[in-house]
C-alpha cells in the first residue's frame, strides 16, 4: 500500500509492503470508536493520523501527514489504506460493480414479473 503526501511543496510517496497483524486489530478499534454515541470527530481525526503514521512505520510524522494529505481526497485515501488494505473491505470499484449487478438483477426480475 502507498500514500502520497505533499511535504515541503513536493509530492512524496511512501510505501508499506508489510502490515503486522496487530494493525488490523488497531484498525478495528478505530472503527469501533466511530460507532460510540458521543464519538468526538476531532479525537477520531487524531487517532486516524497517529494510526496511519504507525502503519507506515513512522516514515513521516503526524504533522507531515496532517499537513500533507489533500483534505478533498482524505476520505478515499483513508478508506483505501485502512478499510481495504488492512481490514479487507471491498474497494470502491468492487462495491460499484456489486451495486451494478444488484440493480441489473432487480431490473431483470421486475421485467420478468411484468411478462
Amino acid at each position: 500500500m502507498e500514500i502520497t503526501l505533499k511535504i515541503n511543496g513536493e509530492d512524496k510517496t511512501f510505501v508499506q509492503s508489510f502490515v503486522p497483524f496487530v494493525m488490523k486489530r488497531k484498525a478495528l478499534e478505530l472503527e469501533k470508536y466511530t460507532t460510540q454515541k458521543n464519538a468526538d470527530p476531532i479525537k477520531y481525526f487524531d487517532m486516524q493520523a497517529a494510526y496511519v503514521v504507525e502503519l507506515f512505520g513512522n516514515q513521516f510524522t503526524k504533522e507531515e501527514f496532517e499537513n500533507g494529505l489533500d483534505a478533498t481526497k482524505a476520505q478515499d485515501v483513508l478508506y483505501e489504506i485502512v478499510g481495504v488494505g488492512v481490514i479487507g473491505y471491498p474497494s470502491k470499484e468492487e462495491q460499484e460493480k456489486r451495486l451494478g449487478e444488484i440493480l441489473a438483477n432487480q431490473k431483470e426480475a421486475q421485467e420478468n414479473k411484468q411478462k
